[in-house]
């Protein structure tokens, strides 16, 4: 299975960094630094306005702010950016194992396998901020995943929020990753109905959206355009 659901991932958007296939590993977190930054490419869109009247839709693909249901989505196409009011984030490489290790423990997942992705975030306050365990979720199809917390807390060691305890100062930039526990059936739908969803700086993911919130979206079903 870890071998078959590591080949879709890896032909998941060739203009993309993914590496890491299969059980994989990176080169561990980098901490902030002050010269990364982090350059969406979004045409220009009223946040106020409707997702579908921009184009901001599955059948046009277009990126950037709008309001759906009283929820101001930012969208990004994989590769692309998203860029909330304190937060900007990215997705640099996403990868797979069938189990974790670290801290001396070893996690197994109660579905399939862990989805691994790793992230770039730039802090774009001009105070510092923490990115939280629990900020982020992954939707495929109907399911939404939120983050297995208590591994990234206790075995994985590159976890994003683990990082100098997740604070980001103004103008940095932190890379680390995030865990999900997700089903072999939904990795056969990740390429058509992926879309990875993150909160701004002190807020916590929900599968319940709240009115008037803003959350960042990028859909991992098609490759940001040059």
């Amino acid at each position: 299975m870890g071998n078959k659901v590591a080949l879709a991932l890896c032909v998941l958007a060739p203009a993309v960094i993914v590496s890491a296939c299969g059980t994989g590993s990176s080169n561990g977190p980098t901490a902030t630094t002050q010269t990364a930054s982090l350059a969406g490419q979004h045409r220009h869109t009223d946040p106020r306005k409707g997702c579908n009247a921009q184009g901001i839709n599955r059948a046009q693909l277009g990126t950037g702010a709008c309001t759906e249901a009283g929820v101001q989505y930012v969208v990004a196409n994989y590769g692309g950016v998203v860029k909330l009011k304190h937060l900007a984030a990215g997705i640099v490489n996403v990868s797979i194992a069938p189990a974790d290790a670290g801290h001396g423990r070893t996690a197994r997942p109660m579905r399939d396998a862990f989805l691994r992705m790793t992230l770039q975030v730039q802090n774009r306050d001009t105070v510092p901020h923490r990115f939280s365990f629990g900020q982020t979720m992954l939707g495929i199809g109907q399911d939404d995943y939120l983050e297995r917390v208590d591994v990234e807390r206790n075995v994985h060691g590159e976890s994003l929020a683990g990082v100098n305890g997740g604070m980001i100062g103004p103008g940095e930039t932190q890379r680390g990753d995030v865990l999900f526990d997700i089903t072999e059936g939904d990795y056969a739908q990740l390429q058509r109905a992926g879309r990875f969803f993150v909160w701004d700086f002190g807020r916590r993911a929900s599968a319940r959206l709240s009115r008037g919130g803003q959350v960042g979206q990028i859909r991992l079903y098609a490759a940001e355009r040059g």
